[in-house]
């Protein structure tokens, strides 16, 4: 690779992150939403310096570079630099989407632990009503408080829950609702999985809105490792503009 294309590879890989970035909103199918404010500024800086490259490469007769006393033109660097181009051509061509119900069914192993309760412990929920929206995080977490506490306060809450949808694992009886939770990008998401139970199961990967309970498990039977809700009706929708928690 010339040092001109090498000048035009950070062009393209800065047009690439401001267009993934300002341009579909994709970036948040890769890292947080919180990202931006520094993808945007790294973007920049890369179009800047593959600009600067550029001019200066005319100034001073682009390729023709010099060489050392043997004949070696060290502005050059080996051709298999070229496969660069290709995961940015992917990410203006073809945009790997949000990992789904693949990568969950890979990491059952690898499930979040239940997220702690706030400092001031979680609010009241009404029994009565509209179900109660939240994240997959608050109803593991309250459910887990709920099972090793008092069942009494969190059964028969209705809540609202939103998901793709996944098969079961081995030996569950029903299907899977889950959201991947993301500390930093896609490469540490560990899945929040929840069983649903009474409802037909939607094709896989499908995003959709479950009411239901938390069930518990039954008397005498050790604590759940992953959560169950008995399923009152499900809604399908568009995948949210950030799929992950």
């Amino acid at each position: 690779m010339s040092r001109t294309g090498q000048n035009l590879l950070l062009i393209l890989i800065g047009a690439a992150v401001l267009w993934i970035t300002l341009g579909t909103g994709e970036y948040v199918n890769y890292v947080r939403p919180g990202f931006r404010f520094v993808l945007v500024p790294a973007a920049v800086a890369l179009l800047a310096l593959g600009a600067a490259g550029v001019r200066r490469d005319r100034r001073t007769g682009g390729d023709a570079a010099e060489g050392d006393e043997h004949g070696h033109d060290h502005s050059r660097g080996p051709r298999v630099a070229w496969l660069l181009c290709l995961p940015v051509l992917a990410v203006f061509l073809i945009a790997p989407p949000a990992l789904g119900s693949f990568t969950a069914a890979r990491d059952t192993a690898r499930t979040a632990p239940p997220p702690s309760a706030p400092s001031g412990g979680f609010r009241p929920l009404p029994r009565t009503g509209p179900p109660a929206p939240m994240t997959m995080g608050e109803f593991i977490g309250r459910a887990f408080e709920a099972q090793s506490g008092d069942p009494a306060r969190f059964q028969g809450v209705p809540v609202r829950l939103t998901g793709f949808v996944s098969p079961a694992a081995k030996g569950e009886r029903g299907w899977r609702l889950i959201r991947l939770k993301m500390a930093c990008c896609a490469g540490d998401a560990v899945p929040f999985p929840v069983i649903v139970r009474g409802l037909p199961r939607p094709p896989e990967d499908a995003w959709v809105q479950v009411v239901g309970v938390w069930q518990p498990p039954p008397a005498g039977r050790r604590a759940t490792a992953v959560q169950e809700l008995r399923g009152r009706s499900l809604q399908r929708i568009k995948k949210p503009g950030s799929p992950y928690e």
